[in-house]
């Protein structure tokens, strides 16, 4: 048996339901409390660490300066100082670092035990707990389409990133894996785009519902599927929203399985995870490498 895990960023309850995409309602779904804790709303590398680890941020330590690290020391330093500023703010001048430096920081990454640290467990592009290179591409173009990017270079790239991710999680129900979890930016970084574009947030929304119907589709009959974001987002259009301002996260976190009850809470989910996911039984065979031919060719030292 494989439990799927899909994080899939800013996927929101409300938007769910007004653009009525029934390809992510997987059987019991619904809202999921969700918190705040260096900003005013919910913040990505926090309540994933979370989701991941079970712990609140003080615990997990992804929050504040931790959500970002440099190798560079003075970089660091600057880091710690602009820990509480907002999320577009630390953008802008993590951009401007690198522009300018060459530098390049890396999503911080929690220390603590997490559900994916089990036997049988495999993680991709997880915030907080494992490589955020993927997270770093859709920020960046986030920015670049703040900059002037074109739309049909945002879609082509954001959606190429996409797709490489859920064909990541269609793969690993061919092994022998127990657990796979991977995150997707795709939502959060179109929403922050399309905030007041309704029918072009529609489209995205629509075509990351087919990606999860691929992923269903491909289970098998003892597989299960869960999704789940953090935050949603607030937008021009939706109802639930005329008083705000669009683009920023809202409180509408989602959970959506087909494995019976949903978790309620992101705190809940690593234990709602460990009750249902089963252990892989792995024959961890050996492979014979040709390792001198392959140093000669220079792939090994």
């Amino acid at each position: 048996m494989t439990l799927v895990v899909l994080a899939l960023d800013a996927l929101d309850y409300g938007l769910v339901e007004y653009f009525d995409v029934d390809a992510v309602r997987l059987g019991s779904e619904g809202q999921m409390e969700t918190f705040a804790h260096t900003q005013d709303t919910p913040y990505t590398p926090e309540v994933w660490a979370t989701v991941a680890t079970g712990l609140p941020p003080e615990d997990h330590g992804v929050t504040g300066p931790g959500t970002s690290e440099w190798e560079n020391p003075v970089l660091s330093m600057l880091s710690r100082v602009s820990g509480r500023f907002s999320e577009s703010t630390r953008g802008t001048l993590g951009g401007l670092i690198r522009r300018h430096t060459g530098e390049r920081e890396r999503i911080g990454e929690t220390d603590a035990d997490s559900v994916f640290d089990r036997e049988g467990a495999v993680v991709h592009n997880w915030p907080g707990v494992h490589d955020g290179t993927d997270l770093q591409r859709a920020w960046d173009l986030m920015n670049a389409a703040s900059e002037g990017m074109a739309r049909h270079e945002f879609e082509r790239d954001l959606f190429g990133l996409c797709a490489g991710q859920f064909a990541w999680a269609r793969e690993m129900l061919n092994h022998p894996v127990s657990l796979a979890g991977v995150h997707v930016h795709t939502l959060d970084a179109a929403g922050h785009a399309y905030a007041d574009d309704e029918a072009a947030l529609r489209r995205v929304y629509e075509r990351v519902g087919e990606f999860v119907k691929g992923i269903e589709t491909a289970l098998g009959a003892d597989d299960d599927l869960l999704v789940l974001s953090d935050h949603g987002m607030r937008t021009a259009f939706y109802p639930g929203d005329e008083d705000e301002d669009p683009a920023g996260h809202s409180w509408r976190a989602y959970a959506s399985t087909t494995a019976g009850d949903h978790p309620e809470s992101v705190y809940d989910v690593r234990e709602w995870i460990e009750a249902r996911a089963t252990d892989a039984r792995i024959e961890r065979e050996g492979i014979d490498m040709p390792t001198e031919r392959l140093r000669e060719l220079g792939y090994l030292e």
